[in-house]
């Protein structure tokens, strides 16, 4: 059996997505539990963000429905598996480069795949994307920039007062 690669899953959906004018903000295929998922995480073009991503049900549902008939028209995935489409939801992941200037002034957590300064975890606010170095600001009570390469999982936190919470 033949594996997909996700830049080929990804450049069968770009279409769709551009014909729903929105964008993925990840894209996975990987084996959970018994059988293969197909994950899309979603974004509606020009989205306020502090309000949420423009996603809704009905949108998620077209989206979907488009992308498995294009897979499976182009007979693009051979094995058995789910095709999961939903909102990045409140802990949006950062994956793109654009993202961390998009970002930039929001509070984020950022996770590398080896021990950065003493740690692997941090949290702090964004500060953007410079030569291939993220900028956190006020992470434990200093700034810090770490390599882009280091980063194995970046994403927004959660800010209650960003949607109005008192």
């Amino acid at each position: 059996m033949k594996m997909m690669k996700i830049e080929d899953i990804v450049r069968l959906a770009t279409p769709v997505l551009d014909r729903h004018a929105c964008d993925a903000v990840q894209t996975t295929f990987r084996r959970e539990g018994q059988g293969w998922v197909l994950r899309i995480l979603i974004e509606r073009r020009g989205a306020d963000l502090d309000v949420g991503s423009g996603v809704d049900h009905r949108l998620c549902s077209s989206v979907s429905r488009d992308v498995a008939a294009i897979l499976d028209a182009e007979g693009a995935i051979e094995q058995k598996y789910m095709l999961e489409v939903s909102s990045p939801g409140l802990d949006r992941p950062l994956t793109r480069p654009q993202d961390y200037a998009r970002f930039a002034g929001r509070l984020v957590s950022v996770h590398t795949s080896r021990a950065f300064e003493g740690a692997r975890r941090f949290r702090g606010v964004l500060a953007g994307l410079e030569q291939g170095v993220v900028l956190l600001k006020d992470v434990d009570g200093k700034d810090i920039a770490i390599p882009v390469d280091l980063i194995m999982k970046a994403n927004l936190v959660f800010e209650p007062k960003r949607l109005g919470a008192n």
